[in-house]
């Protein structure tokens, strides 16, 4: 059987797949796996890091993703972060706190040592993903909704900065997670011209860039084509549905592919989202695709329902016919 990284390798090249790979994007599910807050363990590097391999080598994932939280970069960027339930909520910061540095903020350098440390450990067999909140959405966080909307130029540079940190830890893709700031309103030129920007640091360390999107209304999906992603990931909509094979394919026309999401509470809704994965394989003439899940895995899933579902994923083969 083919290693996930082998897989995931295929996927990037175009290449025929002999089963698609499983990249879920796991969020504080490693806390509940080592037993410990999610606030405390990501403070401790060690900690982190041996928390994500274990969950990954656990259920046998067939990549790896480091940073994947709405929080890091907001508040690496001076936004006050709260906890409740083991939640971290972000909050606007003060006037005239903003960090124009935020590599070098104590959680963003954590989270970029874990990086370093969980690709070194899981490239061999693993695919390698790097997950940093875009720009339109932390403009709205760091100046509210309505305001930040008109302010993402201000943080081009950070995240262009945070983008080339993430990138010197050599990951495969490096994904740009985005929520209802962009999800709902216009793309403008200028939101392109920061795209643009960060695409250039990417391109200089070879490294695709992908677009996680939540919170978008489906007959709206095309417009964010003109971002012009390598990958582009979605994730719940507004109506905390997931989009149509149509509208996967009308994405997927001029990327490398996409990640289709799964749900990870509903096995047998998830069994359907699978062989809609292998209906669009074929239909596009082995277009790549690779699994994922619909929004970050967090401490509530059912471990057995994921077990089931990684298993599920490994024997569904994308060359023979549904039964």
């Amino acid at each position: 059987m083919e290693a996930g990284r082998v897989l995931f390798e295929k996927f990037l090249k175009g290449e025929p797949l002999s089963r698609a790979p499983f990249v879920p994007l796991v969020r504080d599910l490693p806390a509940r796996i080592d037993g410990r807050p999610f606030e405390k363990l990501i403070s401790d590097p060690t900690l982190w890091a041996n928390s994500l391999i274990k969950t990954t080598e656990l259920f046998g994932f067939d990549g790896i993703v480091a940073g994947f939280h709405f929080s890091f970069l907001a508040e690496a960027c001076g936004c006050q972060v709260s906890w409740e339930n083991d939640r971290a909520i972000v909050h606007s910061p003060e006037a005239g706190e903003l960090s124009q540095d935020p590599a070098e903020s104590p959680r963003m350098k954590t989270a970029l040592e874990v990086a370093a440390r969980v690709f070194q450990v899981c490239r061999a067999e693993r695919a390698c993903v790097a997950a940093v909140t875009g720009p339109v959405t932390l403009a709205s966080q760091i100046f509210g909704r309505d305001e930040g909307l008109a302010r993402v130029p201000e943080v081009k540079s950070i995240v262009a900065k945070i983008t080339e940190a993430f990138c010197q830890v050599r990951p495969d893709v490096l994904i740009f997670m985005e929520g209802h700031p962009l999800a709902l309103n216009e793309i403008t030129t200028g939101y392109r011209r920061v795209y643009n920007t960060l695409r250039n640091v990417l391109n200089y360390f070879n490294v695709p860039m992908g677009l996680y999107l939540q919170g978008y209304r489906p007959e709206s999906l095309e417009a964010i084509t003109s971002l012009n992603m390598d990958i582009y990931v979605l994730g719940p909509s507004e109506d905390q549905g997931l989009p149509s094979l149509p509208q996967l394919r009308d994405v997927a026309r001029e990327a490398r592919g996409v990640g289709l999401s799964l749900p990870m509470d509903h096995l047998e809704k998830a069994k359907e989202m699978i062989e809609e994965g292998r209906r669009f394989y074929r239909s596009e003439g082995g277009r790549g695709f690779f699994f994922t899940s619909c929004g970050p895995v967090t401490q509530d899933v059912d471990l057995d329902t994921l077990h089931q579902l990684v298993n599920e994923i490994r024997h569904t083969g994308l060359h023979t016919a549904p039964p």
